[in-house]
Parts: C-alpha cells; sequence; structure tokens
C-alpha cells in the first residue's frame, strides 16, 4: 500500500505535469531533484496568474512537501493510478 501524502502529491500536480520535466518526473515516480521547486514555484504562479488559486495552494503543499523530503531517486512502489 502506498503512502496517502504521496497519492495527495500526484492529485496536487495531476493538472500541472510539464511533458517530462522534473513536475511530471515527481508525478511519474516519485523523483525529486533540484530542479523540482523551480519548477513548481512556477507553476504555482501560473496557476494564480489564471485564477486558480485552489491550484496554487496545492502546487504549494507540493512544494512543502518536497522541501522537507528533499532530492531522492525514483521511489519503489509509487502509485501510479
Amino acid at each position: 500500500m502506498s503512502d496517502p501524502a504521496d497519492e495527495i502529491v500526484r492529485t496536487n500536480i495531476r493538472a500541472h505535469q510539464d511533458g517530462g520535466g522534473p513536475i511530471t518526473r515527481l508525478f511519474e515516480t516519485g523523483a525529486i531533484g533540484s530542479d523540482l521547486l523551480p519548477a513548481l514555484d512556477a507553476a504555482a504562479a501560473r496557476a494564480e496568474d489564471q485564477g486558480d488559486h485552489e491550484g496554487a495552494s496545492r502546487i504549494g503543499d507540493v512544494i512543502s512537501y518536497a522541501a522537507t523530503v528533499g532530492d531522492r531517486p525514483a521511489v519503489p512502489n509509487w502509485p501510479t493510478c
């Protein structure tokens, strides 16, 4: 069984994937690299600019999660549904 936090992360960034970039890597594999936080910051700013305040807040939650977890490779058994 996967960690509920992992499922929440995937839900929060599902609509903000970046075509193979760091957000998509997190979504698909759970990997967190040094390029993720700037990409999430940019995605949150775009969401705010588009009036998606809830989406921006959810990305902010993922930023907190990623900052707490730190850099890591792909996670075995990362949820894929």
